[in-house]
């Protein structure tokens, strides 16, 4: 009988823990969710943003590679068996996987054993425009404040090519979607052509975009387009800020 109203009470405590977490969340994250009528919602619009941006972002990159012979920062790279990595993340973004700010949440953090050297968003988007010769817009998750799973676009490059993957909250697993390390975040991967061997579930931007269930989700339309479009421009120039 102890048992079971110690089973019982400990699963109260962590109802009422979770019910806190999530009122604490809206009331001092709410810029995410205020103007829609549910995080669901918001996650659908979100959604339909990063596979823009995705397709944005990869679109320069491979503009890139066309021009130069080799991708942004592949040069960089100290050798062959390098791995570095670009979080393209706003400043406010940033902070979250940044150990030495006081909301660094590990749990967050592809990161955290520093085992990927990194380059900054700010080197990246400086070699880009150097290189191709004209202002980037900068492109950012719209999501200010992380729940359960990242809010940037990871960019990957090593002596095989680039990998970019973002979330997509509402894409679920799907042959062209899978689960991200925590086992509860849906992300998209394009790939050159050779790192898609190294990548599990990951195509190239040209298999992607005319996937049958990629151009599904490109139909899908916004609950609240104006929205979306007010967070890109807050941020389309966050790392010259």
């Amino acid at each position: 009988m102890k048992k079971i109203i110690y089973t019982l009470f400990i699963s109260l405590v962590i109802i009422i823990a979770l019910i806190v977490c999530k009122i604490y969340l809206l009331n001092n994250f709410n810029d995410d969710f205020n103007n829609l009528d549910s995080e669901l919602e918001f996650q659908y619009d979100a959604d339909l943003a990063r596979l823009e941006h995705l397709e944005y972002w990869t679109s320069l990159i491979e503009e890139f590679y066309d021009k130069n012979s080799y991708y942004p920062l592949q040069e960089q790279l100290k050798s062959n068996d390098s791995i570095w990595l670009v979080r393209i993340a706003t400043k406010e973004q940033q902070r979250f996987f940044d150990k030495t700010n006081q909301d660094y949440k590990e749990y967050l953090d592809n990161n955290w054993n520093d085992f990927f050297q990194e380059f900054s968003i700010n080197k990246f988007i400086l070699e880009l425009e150097e290189w191709l010769s004209k202002t980037i817009d900068e492109k950012y998750d719209i999501q200010k404040y992380p729940t359960n799973s990242p809010i940037w676009y990871n960019y990957f490059v090593t002596e095989r090519g680039y990998l970019l993957w973002i979330t997509c909250m509402t894409c679920w697993v799907t042959p062209i979607s899978t689960l991200l390390y925590d086992w509860l975040t849906p992300t998209l991967n394009i790939a050159s052509v050779w790192m898609k061997e190294e990548v599990f579930k990951s195509l190239t931007r040209d298999e992607m975009l005319n996937h049958p269930i990629y151009k599904l989700w490109k139909e899908r339309k916004y609950n609240k387009e104006w929205f979306i479009r007010e967070r890109e421009k807050e941020n389309i120039k966050n790392s010259k800020e």
